[in-house]
């Protein structure tokens, strides 16, 4: 006897992500799969936002869920690949790009609006009514049915024993329910979620604390400049930066962290450096790390470098625990890796095939990313001994290729797996880090028919891409430079909003 349930179709299972991707690979070709070698009946794809709505507002049996695509990807909104989709049978027009509400101007205004009302003041007081229907106490019992939230038995956790079916008909059909039919997740809350608090309560909450950073925008006239001694005398800085992962025992909690300095000449500091602490009348202090001025003491990063590569923030990175110093621009194309606390180098790696030109470690200091002259980049796993980062595999983890000219920057975040790199003739890229899969290649718009070379970028938390471009061949002072925002999952410019 089959328990009652209110809908014979589920609100998240593969058909469905497959029925909104099906203009983006790989969930093309699985769509195609799915329906025996061939696209579905124009009508029945996603070709209309509208009409979407209108089919789920209709149809009490169509219960699709909303993928996390429609709050941050935009290709999926678009025929980018030219896929032949059919043409629709009451209209006839050619199914290609999806058709968006009038609100939106185009994909991004429909993604940033979209994700605006996600957030929005009259959203965020109802969230906990979602995630009670979902992962909440609405799941199931007699507040599921109450709430018309029952679905097929076979989507619950725990509902069947697949090792207790001896039949290997019955199991393997059991099993293709499970997967195809779509799935409900553990139910995590067995009472009611509390309301999102409203950005004004949010702010008077936070206003109440005293550990929260203050925003520096904000308090441009409560900024105080302090000077401090030279580092060394007559030769600029190309690298002065605190690690974020600092460790402190218990004893030494509230001692200085770590500044480490590069100077042009390849000179290592490590100096004393205590930022802001409201526990400490004297909250501000340098101590200068005496062994710059000591000719016998002191460590240099050991060259030469090749020419045009000299020592720059570009070719130094700093591991968040302060301990080593990685170093590119070296004349055999090698990479190096210094323990800072001596100055000598512990690891020497040659796998490029030129001068390697960028460094870039990714927030945890996991995995580093190097890109060369040769066109490449590779991503390296950071070796770890007792807590703390020692040296580097010898082997890279990936190989990155794509680019027709010498790598000039690189960004790389492990949370996103993601590996960015931009070149000289003003290409951007991205790959995977664990497949080293091509992803996108984007080019950042120039007003100047010169071209461009990608002299910076950085990588936000959600995927955004921020590229600093130069472009060459102009006089001294005349150099032009462009600042542009990307989200990195379509490669489409932010610059208008």
């Amino acid at each position: 006897m089959i328990d009652k349930f209110h809908y014979g179709t589920h609100y998240s299972n593969a058909a469905g992500v497959m029925h909104y991707m099906i203009r983006t690979e790989p969930f093309t070709t699985l769509h195609i799969q799915l329906q025996s070698g061939r696209f579905d009946c124009s009508d029945r794809q996603f070709h209309s936002v509208p009409a979407a709505w209108q089919a789920r507002m209709e149809n009490p049996v169509d219960v699709k869920e909303l993928i996390p695509e429609f709050f941050y990807f935009t290709d999926f909104l678009e025929n980018q690949n030219g896929f032949d989709l059919g043409c629709l049978q009451m209209s006839n027009d050619k199914v290609s790009d999806v058709v968006l509400p009038k609100w939106a101007t185009s994909p991004e205004d429909f993604i940033h609006k979209h994700r605006k009302a996600l957030e929005s003041e009259h959203v965020s007081p109802h969230r906990h009514e979602w995630i009670d229907l979902i992962f909440g106490y609405k799941q199931r019992g007699p507040a599921a049915v109450e709430a018309l939230n029952v679905f097929y038995y076979c989507t619950y956790e725990g509902a069947v024993d697949l090792d207790a079916i001896a039949d290997e008909t019955q199991r393997k059909a059991l099993e293709g329910i499970i997967s195809n039919f779509g799935q409900t997740p553990c139910q995590l809350l067995k009472e009611p979620h509390p309301v999102r608090l409203s950005a004004e309560n949010a702010a008077r909450r936070v206003a109440r604390l005293d550990t929260y950073s203050p925003d520096v925008f904000e308090n441009l006239h409560q900024l105080k400049s302090f000077f401090v001694e030279g580092i060394s005398d007559g030769v600029p800085l190309v690298q002065a930066v605190v690690p974020k992962n600092q460790a402190h025992s218990f004893i030494t909690q509230g001692s200085p962290d770590v500044l480490v300095t590069v100077s042009a000449n390849g000179l290592l500091g490590t100096h004393g450096w205590l930022p802001y602490d409201k526990n400490i009348s004297n909250y501000f202090s340098f101590t200068k790390d005496p062994t710059v001025t000591n000719a016998k003491a002191q460590r240099v990063l050991s060259g030469p470098f090749a020419p045009g590569a000299e020592l720059s923030a570009r070719t130094l990175t700093v591991s968040p625990d302060g301990k080593l110093l990685f170093s590119g621009g070296h004349w055999d194309n090698s990479l190096r890796v210094t323990a800072l606390s001596k100055g000598k180098v512990v690891g020497h790696i040659a796998r490029h095939i030129d001068v390697v030109t960028c460094l870039a470690l990714d927030l945890c200091g996991i995995y580093l990313i190097s890109g060369s002259r040769d066109t490449t980049c590779m991503v390296w796993r950071v070796l770890q001994q007792g807590g703390f980062s020692s040296n580097l595999a010898p082997k890279p983890v990936q190989v990155l290729y794509g680019h027709d000219a010498e790598v000039t920057c690189v960004a790389i975040n492990t949370e996103l797996d993601m590996a960015v790199s931009g070149s000289q003739d003003g290409t951007i890229i991205v790959h995977t880090i664990r497949r080293g899969q091509f992803m996108t290649s984007i080019r950042p718009p120039c007003e100047s028919s010169l071209p461009a070379t990608v002299a910076n970028l950085a990588v936000g938390p959600e995927g955004q891409i921020v590229v600093q471009t130069t472009v060459a061949g102009r006089g001294v002072g005349q150099a032009g430079r462009g600042l542009s925002p990307w989200d990195a999952p379509c490669g489409q410019d932010r610059a208008s909003q």
